[in-house]
């Protein structure tokens, strides 16, 4: 049985701890100090691992048509492809790329010319699942689809 605090509690808490730290300043700043010059090794991993994580989650996701180098025509290009079902493959692949749990979501939208508030229809129906992204990324996201499926096609058309 969790009990949790009063908001006056938790404010105390914070009080104390902003007194404690405000009072212990430079003792702690010497733990902090002295122990990063002991754990080198465990500090450049910290550091590794949260820029990587920060990397990884963003993909840039609100990039832009530009950005990616996409022109109206070449995107055109890229819908008549999907929705040809040639190189399902690839762009399955990008898709998954993009966002592994969105793919299916992101290749229906395509194919079928749908927004996302006609995903979000469906789904309401039942006929769908839960899209597992909220309206902005998903656009950015099949932005970055489109980016990825551009990419794997013209590493193919240079082979």
């Amino acid at each position: 049985m969790g009990m949790t605090m009063t908001a006056e509690a938790v404010e105390a808490r914070k009080a104390y701890q902003r007194e404690y730290r405000r009072r212990n300043r430079d003792k702690i700043n010497s733990q902090r100090k002295n122990w990063r010059a002991e754990n080198r090794d465990k500090v450049q991993r910290y550091n590794r691992e949260y820029w990587e994580r920060r990397a990884a989650k963003a993909k840039n996701i609100r990039a832009s048509w530009e950005d990616y180098g996409i022109t109206p025509e070449r995107l055109n290009e890229l819908i008549e492809i999907v929705k040809s079902n040639k190189h399902d493959a690839v762009v399955l692949s990008a898709a998954h790329r993009a966002d592994e749990k969105a793919a299916g979501h992101i290749i229906m939208s395509v194919k079928e010319n749908a927004s996302y508030e006609a995903l979000e229809a469906k789904q309401a129906a039942g006929k769908i699942e839960r899209i597992a992204l909220g309206r902005s990324d998903f656009y950015g996201t099949r932005r970055l689809f489109f980016h990825y499926l551009d990419d794997a096609l013209k590493e193919i058309n240079s082979l």
